[in-house]
């Protein structure tokens, strides 16, 4: 049986009339048939700022990451402020504190250029909290596949719940991505969900439902 809730309107103060407008004064209410959200108040009320790595950060992964066969990545000390530099053996990553913490290129350790986008790919936008929407226009040239191509990603942080992945369960925000991409004639799209973990200031997993070669889940993080 539902708790039952009865309220009488003479023992209600004028000035709190308007805060106990889904509560009936004349009827007896089951607290079950109340119109509840679904997402609770604390995850309402939960916003992430953009983290600050830090060198010597290091998250190792299963499998690849961004299409790159090597999954265990260090945050290197970087002569541009406006970069944070990762490196996995002969590979390094790119990321651009002024366009949202994003991906914008990767190369291998003598700069030859692998992937790059510009602006940076629009998986993220912080401040994060759940019902925030983006939509970004991008350019994307991946010499590995000989290929450039127009994107326009929408996201929307969906949720903010408790996600397990290889390194443990993390209160995280996930966030649902399409994106909208055109080579020369041709036209497509592909749609992922990405968890980002505030506690550690990362992207703890990444699902791309169409290509799961860009598909990411951490296994370690150390620091």
């Amino acid at each position: 049986m539902p708790k039952l809730i009865s309220v009488s309107c003479a023992l209600i103060p004028p000035k709190l009339v308007l805060a106990l407008v889904l509560i009936s004064c004349t009827t007896v209410t089951g607290a079950n048939d109340l119109d509840l959200p679904d997402i609770s108040l604390v995850a309402a009320a939960t916003e992430a700022a953009m983290p600050e790595p830090s060198p010597g950060d290091l998250h190792e992964f299963v499998g690849s990451v961004a299409t790159i066969p090597c999954n265990s990545w260090e945050v290197l000390e970087s002569p541009d402020a406006d970069l944070v530099e990762s490196a996995c053996g002969d590979y390094r990553m790119y990321f651009k504190r002024s366009e949202q913490m994003n991906l914008h290129r990767v190369t291998t350790a003598d700069s030859k250029e692998l992937v790059r986008f510009d602006p940076a790919y629009p998986a993220l936008q912080f401040p994060l909290a759940v019902g925030k929407r983006w939509r970004k226009a991008y350019t994307g040239h991946s010499l590995l596949e000989d290929i450039a191509w127009q994107g326009d990603v929408s996201c929307e942080v969906a949720d903010f719940a408790k996600v397990n992945v290889a390194a443990g369960d993390f209160d995280a925000f996930r966030i649902e991505c399409k994106d909208r991409w055109k080579v020369a004639d041709a036209e497509s799209s592909v749609t992922s969900t990405t968890w980002y973990a505030p506690e550690l200031g990362a992207v703890v997993k990444s699902v791309n439902y169409e290509d799961p070669r860009w598909n990411t889940e951490l296994k370690r993080v150390a620091r």
